[in-house]
C-alpha cells in the first residue's frame, strides 16, 4: 500500500466541551490535512460546542458536522462510524490532542506495514506534568494473527504475572482512541452503550482484536490524553457500575468458551475482575452520597459474590506492596479501612497521577 492511497477518517464524539473542543480540532487541522476527513458528532450540546464545529466545517472542506440529540459516547461515534470511507477509521476525544506528526508517521508506517490495527502510545496530561505510556514498552512490535490474538487480545482481558507489577495499567490498551482500525476489516462492528457494559472501548476492541489477522504497536506519533476535565464522564458518579461490569464480564467470559481461547485469557478476566474493583470503590467514594450511603454501598460491593470467587483463583504475589494490602482489605471485606484508605486516597489523587 502506498502512503498516497492511505487517507483517514477521524471521527470526533462532542458534548459540552467548548473550552477544550478548539485545542482539539486546531490538532487535527495542523496534522497534514490533505488526506484525513475529520467526523464531528455534535451528540446535543448544550453549550457552545456545536457552534465550534459549524465553524470549523465551514472553514475547512475536509469537516463535516453531524447534529444528533444525546444519546451517550457510543451513539455518538457510532453515528461517526456510518459515515466513514477512507483506508482507516480513528477516534479523538474533544478535550485531547496529538501530535503534529500523528497522521503523516502513522501513513507512512502502514505504507510500510499494512496492518489491520496499529496501536500508538499516548501521554496523559495534567496540569504539571506529562506522564509516557507504552503498553508494549518503547519499541515497535509488529504482531501476526496468532500473537494478535494471544499477546495484544489477552492484553485487553487483563493483566497477568509480572504485570500485575503495575496493575493499574490494565486499561492503558483498551482505549478506542490512540488506534486505527482498517475500515474494510471493522466498520461494521459498533459501540455498545455504556450503560449495557460500562467498558465501551474495551469490548469494541475486544471485538475488533478477534477478528484482525495483523496489528502493531507503533511507537512514533503521539495522542495527548486530558487528564483534568472535571466535566468528564469518567468524573461521574454511576450507582450502575458494577451490575454494568458484570455484564460485560459475562460477556467476555462467553467469548473464551466461544472462541475456545485458552487459560490465559481466564487467568487475565479473573484479575481483571479482581484489579477492575477498585474503580467501582472509587465511584462510590467520589460521589457526592453522605458517608453512611457510601459506606453501605462499599459493604455491598465488597460483598458480592462474583468477588468472592474471583479472590479464590487470585494471587497476591505480584502486586507491589501498598495494593497488596488494599485488595487483601477487600478479600477479607473490611469495610471501614477500605473507606478510609479511599477517602485519603482520593484527597492525594493528583499526586498519585494515575
Amino acid at each position: 500500500m502506498s502512503k498516497s492511497s492511505i487517507d483517514f477518517d477521524v471521527i470526533v464524539p462532542i458534548y459540552n466541551c467548548e473550552d477544550y473542543l478548539e485545542r482539539c480540532l486546531h490538532s487535527l487541522i495542523t496534522s497534514r490535512n490533505n488526506f484525513i476527513n475529520i467526523i464531528l458528532v455534535d451528540d446535543g450540546s448544550t453549550d457552545k460546542s456545536g457552534e465550534i464545529a459549524d465553524k470549523y466545517a465551514a472553514m475547512y472542506s475536509n469537516v463535516s458536522v453531524i447534529h444528533k440529540e444525546n444519546g451517550g459516547l457510543s451513539s455518538a461515534r457510532n453515528a461517526g462510524l456510518a459515515g466513514i470511507k477512507g483506508t482507516y477509521f480513528t477516534f479523538v476525544d474533544p478535550d485531547d490532542w496529538v501530535s503534529k506528526n500523528y497522521f503523516t508517521s502513522v501513513a507512512e508506517e502502514l505504507s510500510t506495514h499494512e496492518v489491520d490495527i496499529l496501536m500508538v502510545p499516548y501521554s496523559r496530561i495534567y496540569s504539571d506534568i506529562k506522564l509516557d505510556t507504552f503498553v508494549f514498552s518503547n519499541k515497535i512490535s509488529i504482531f501476526d494473527e496468532v500473537k494478535t490474538r494471544d499477546i495484544v487480545m489477552r492484553r485487553l482481558y487483563g493483566v497477568i504475572n509480572s504485570e500485575l507489577n503495575n496493575p493499574l495499567t490494565v486499561d492503558n490498551l483498551s482505549t478506542a482512541w490512540a488506534k486505527f482500525y482498517k475500515t474494510d476489516k471493522f466498520s461494521e462492528i459498533k459501540f455498545t452503550a455504556k450503560s449495557k457494559i460500562y467498558s465501551e472501548d474495551l469490548w469494541f476492541n475486544i471485538n475488533c482484536f478477534l477478528r484482525a489477522k495483523s496489528s502493531e504497536y507503533f511507537n512514533k506519533p503521539k495522542y495527548y490524553y486530558f487528564k483534568e476535565n472535571e466535566n468528564s464522564i469518567v468524573h461521574t458518579y454511576n450507582a450502575n457500575m458494577l451490575d454494568q461490569y458484570k455484564r460485560l464480564y459475562s460477556q467476555m467470559h462467553d467469548y473464551i468458551i466461544e472462541y475456545e481461547l485458552d487459560e490465559k485469557f481466564l487467568k487475565a478476566l479473573n484479575n481483571r475482575i479482581v484489579i477492575n474493583e477498585l474503580i467501582i470503590l472509587r465511584n462510590i467514594v467520589m460521589s457526592n452520597k453522605n458517608s453512611f450511603f457510601k459506606y453501605r454501598m462499599i459493604r455491598n460491593v465488597l460483598s458480592d459474590p462474583m468477588y468472592a470467587n474471583a479472590y479464590k483463583k487470585f494471587s497476591f504475589d505480584k502486586l507491589p506492596q501498598n495494593y497488596r494490602f488494599f485488595y487483601k482489605c477487600c478479600k477479607y471485606r473490611l469495610s471501614a479501612i477500605i473507606y478510609l484508605m479511599l477517602v485519603v486516597g482520593e484527597q492525594l489523587k493528583t499526586k498519585i497521577k494515575q
